[in-house]
């Protein structure tokens, strides 16, 4: 078992849905249709809160 830290979080600028943030739309184009997965972790600017993500692979690698 290799002993590494997890990869931090990704700092978000600007503003983001909330919906985006409590992983029940895909954090890349906001669907709310199609399957999501766990995508990462990002950290809105100002807050301490660790967000988990998902995706719907609309994007091949999200940087998170």
């Amino acid at each position: 078992m290799l002993n590494t830290l997890p990869p931090a979080p990704t700092l978000i600028e600007g503003r983001v849905s909330i919906v985006r943030l409590h992983g029940e739309a895909c954090f890349d184009c906001g669907t709310v249709s199609k399957t999501l997965r766990a995508a990462g972790h990002v950290v809105v600017r100002g807050s301490p809160r660790v967000w988990q993500i998902v995706t719907c692979g609309c994007r091949l690698k999200i940087a998170a």
